[in-house]
């Protein structure tokens, strides 16, 4: 929808023009009036018109004051001026705003209608180039995709590669050498898709901008990855390496901004190398693992030998769990990191299959001391996989190890030591049953618990509370007692830790189901 915006301080010529231009006949929606420069800015502001027609003469602010400052604020507004005067300076000055048209007063409205109509079709021009150009700037990831994907799975068509380059105003110069890179961004502590598409985009844009002697083309790939190709002299490949840390200051200003791995290709000679050189650093992918996030690695350098995982490892490995020593276990885990981060030949699924074989084993020896690892054991072993099977670097498998151990060992340390305690407990009622005194408090301190914790701990072990478990005792010890003929109740009861003898007969009975005498009765040699 076209808007107008007239300007004009004689009220007859401005209402007159208000009421016989045929407005929509012309293409315009929207029309609004000023009478003077000040209140067309005003107007102007809420409007933003496309199209300002405007008298030259005004009192307060002139129209060329007006229309300057108009089209400071509104480059693409096309002016038109009204005028009775037509001296050279204000033809000077239509001429400098770059007005579409000036017509002279008395005005003829079939001239001005005319006029008018020229600026309605420079507009729609104008808004078609912009849709156009709309249109083509949300393209552009998809030809450079279309592009580089084409290039890194070749052959390609050279007079087609030509057209989708200019389609996407990209030029490679003439005798460039070409080499292909792979980014990984990831955030320290994630994995690579943690990154979200905005995060990419501004990678890919900024590598668009940045030429530091590269034409750089680079396109997102599996939503995790993206794939550029740099064009260059061929004795420049080693500069990439300066692009890398520009790159870096750049994110950085994004914060939390990710860690970029750079794996760089093969050069090529041509574009019909390119897909070599794609191939080269794709198969690196696998030995980033090693490297961590962060880094800039050529594709070309050789891998060390492979880590040799033997039955020998976990054997010493299952020895230490035998004792549990917690620092010994992660001493060996640190350790055989150390140890292995830089054999890049070994697979990197081949590692993290020992880090969780050693984290199973860890579990099984804590579910054989008690240990409930979850509702559903299976879920566990699920859950583990899923995460170390993910995990981006050999440190992150590392530290993931590390702290899943370290939880599962305190956790069975903290079970035995529980054990040790109602064991402990269990131990002095039984050899110290026959005193009276004896209390939940005295036991806790004798344990070094609190008394609170002390209970709910024996009865979860046991299923017993502290005093049934007493009175069990005592009562087994008095049943030994009642089978001596000469000894008494009341010594019996004393004996066995209780003042009163008719409370020790109400206690044998609620345990034993009948009371001392009909026991002794029952067991009668």
């Amino acid at each position: 929808m076209i808007k107008l915006l007239l300007v004009e301080d004689e009220t007859a010529t401005r209402q007159g023009l208000m009421k016989h231009i045929k407005w929509h006949e012309l293409g315009i929606g929207v029309v609004e009036e000023a009478k003077d420069g000040i209140e067309g800015l005003e107007a102007a502001s809420r409007l933003r018109p496309d199209i300002v027609v405007s008298d030259i003469r005004m009192p307060g602010m002139n129209g060329i004051d007006f229309t300057a400052s108009v089209r400071e604020r509104f480059p693409a507004c096309k002016i038109i001026y009204l005028s009775g005067h037509s001296d050279k300076e204000y033809l000077k000055a239509a001429i400098r705003i770059n007005a579409v048209s000036y017509v002279e007063k008395p005005i003829n409205l079939d001239e001005l209608q005319e006029v008018i109509a020229k600026a309605v079709q420079l507009c729609l021009e104008h808004l078609k180039a912009d849709h156009l150009n709309l249109a083509l700037s949300e393209s552009l990831p998809f030809i450079r995709q279309t592009i580089v994907s084409g290039l890194i799975r070749g052959p390609i068509d050279d007079d087609e590669l030509k057209r989708s380059l200019q389609l996407a105003g990209v030029t490679f110069a003439p005798g460039s050498s070409y080499t292909v890179s792979i980014l990984v961004p990831a955030h320290e502590d994630g994995e690579p898709n943690a990154i979200d598409l905005r995060g990419l985009n501004r990678i890919v844009d900024y590598l668009h901008r940045a030429s530091n002697g590269f034409t750089h083309l680079a396109a997102i790939q599996d939503s995790a990855r993206i794939v550029v190709i740099s064009a260059h002299r061929p004795e420049r490949r080693n500069e990439l390496a300066a692009v890398y840390p520009l790159l870096a200051e750049h994110l950085s200003q994004y914060p939390p901004s990710p860690k970029v791995s750079w794996i760089v290709g093969m050069t090529s000679p041509g574009w019909a190398g390119i897909r070599a050189s794609y191939e080269t650093a794709a198969g690196f992918l696998s030995r980033l693992f090693y490297y961590g996030f962060g880094t800039m690695v050529d594709a070309m350098e050789k891998p060390t030998a492979a880590y040799p995982i033997t039955l020998e490892l976990l054997h010493a490995y299952e020895k230490l769990l035998q004792e549990l020593n917690k620092e010994a276990i992660l001493s060996f885990a640190e350790q055989l990191y150390q140890a292995m981060r830089t054999k890049t030949g070994t697979p990197a699924d081949d590692v993290r299959s020992l880090f969780y074989r050693m984290l199973r084993l860890l579990a099984e020896q804590g579910e054989k001391r008690g240990l409930l690892l979850s509702p559903s054991g299976a879920g566990q072993e699920e859950y583990d996989w899923a995460v170390m099977s993910k995990i981006g670097t050999f440190k992150q498998l590392k530290d993931y190890f590390l702290r899943r151990a370290a939880v599962l060992l305190d956790r069975i340390a903290n079970l035995e030591s529980n054990c040790r305690a109602v064991l402990d407990v269990k131990k002095y009622i039984r050899g110290n049953y026959s005193d009276k005194e004896i209390t939940v408090h005295m036991l806790a301190d004798h344990v070094h618990l609190t008394p609170t914790y002390l209970s709910s701990l024996f009865r979860k072990e046991t299923g017993k509370t502290i005093s049934e478990y007493i009175a069990e005792v005592r009562i087994a010890r008095s049943a030994d007692l009642l089978m001596e003929p000469q000894s008494k109740l009341y010594e019996v009861a004393d004996l066995s830790g209780y003042n009163d003898a008719n409370y020790f007969a109400k206690a044998f009975k609620k345990i034993t189901g009948m009371t001392p005498t009909q026991f002794r009765r029952k067991h009668k040699p």
